[in-house]
């Protein structure tokens, strides 16, 4: 299967931590950013909430001794991707599918990390045709039943069930956070490391993981808050996903000591997709990715591999 493209070698001049821009039907800007092997498998790659294409910056090395493409888009109003009113998660395959077309991409791999892990799991669903392999890490899961758990822990409830009904509480929330975020970002990076625990301490005390975590995320609400309001907003309510036209391989890795996303939602999203068997890992948190980004691009690239 021939998977490079003429469009991606006219761009070989833009520097990859440059956005990409395209024009969407109805004037909306999308904009992206490339890693890995110009050539290579592509594999569209979802950042997390808040976050931005700067996201996959450290997985390009990697990326590129397996041969895969990487391909990053902003989601609506991270970056320099413009908001989109009233839009829910299953509108996201379809920009996926537009850049993919820009791109004279037929078929791809998905995969998500974080807030990132829903839109990937929507694009395997409701791309089946094109969407060949999936890989998600530390995914934000459905979190109201009938697809998502019956019950979370208090904390998990209050803050992703039910807060994010409270617009004005949310923006508020979020625009301190944007404002400290660009005023004093080695405290704000200091808060985010207690809340991550013990288990992700090692890896993020690394400085290149804190400069990858501290850009992602200060781009991402560089244009504003809107975008990360309205993602929570949308993980708690019904996805309505069919997750059952998920026919291709399906990977998920999910540390049990994750404090950033319910971990019982991220295993019942692995229940929904019969085919996926969780890889459940003992002791490591949220962010495992940075330590083992090869190991997950390589078993996804198997994945495409089996596929194509």
């Amino acid at each position: 299967m021939a998977f490079a493209t003429s469009t991606r070698q006219a761009d070989n001049a833009i520097p990859a931590n440059e956005p990409r821009t395209l024009a969407l039907a109805g004037g909306r800007k999308l904009a992206w950013a490339e890693y890995g092997d110009p050539s290579g498998a592509p594999v569209f790659v979802f950042h997390g909430t808040p976050g931005s294409r700067l996201m996959y910056r450290l997985a390009d090395a990697p990326a590129r001794r397996l041969g895969l493409r990487l391909i990053s888009p902003d989601r609506p109003g991270f970056g320099f991707s413009d908001f989109q009113p009233k839009r829910k998660l299953v509108d996201w395959p379809g920009d996926v599918a537009a850049l993919a077309d820009h791109l004279k991409i037929e078929r791809f791999a998905v995969a998500g990390v974080s807030g990132g892990g829903p839109y990937a799991a929507a694009s395997a669903a409701l791309l089946p045709e094109r969407v060949i392999a999936t890989a998600l890490v530390s995914p934000v899961g459905p979190l109201c039943p009938p697809e998502g758990p019956p019950t979370l822990p208090r904390g998990e409830a209050i803050f992703f069930r039910s807060m994010p009904h409270y617009t004005l509480a949310m923006t508020g929330v979020f625009s301190l956070s944007r404002a400290l975020f660009n005023a004093a970002p080695d405290a704000m990076f200091r808060g985010l490391m207690r809340r991550a625990g013990p288990a992700d301490a090692p890896i993020l005390s690394r400085p290149e993981v804190k400069a990858n975590v501290l850009a992602g995320v200060i781009e991402g609400i560089r244009p504003g808050i809107r975008g990360v309001v309205q993602e929570f907003r949308l993980f708690s309510e019904p996805w309505n996903i069919p997750f059952e036209a998920i026919k291709t391989p399906f990977l998920l890795w999910q540390g049990l000591a994750d404090r950033n996303v319910p971990v019982s939602a991220a295993l019942h999203l692995g229940a929904l997709v019969p085919q996926c068997r969780p890889v459940r890992v003992v002791g490591a948190g949220h962010y495992w990715i940075f330590d083992h980004t090869e190991e997950v691009l390589g078993a996804l690239k198997d994945s495409i591999t089996v596929a194509s």
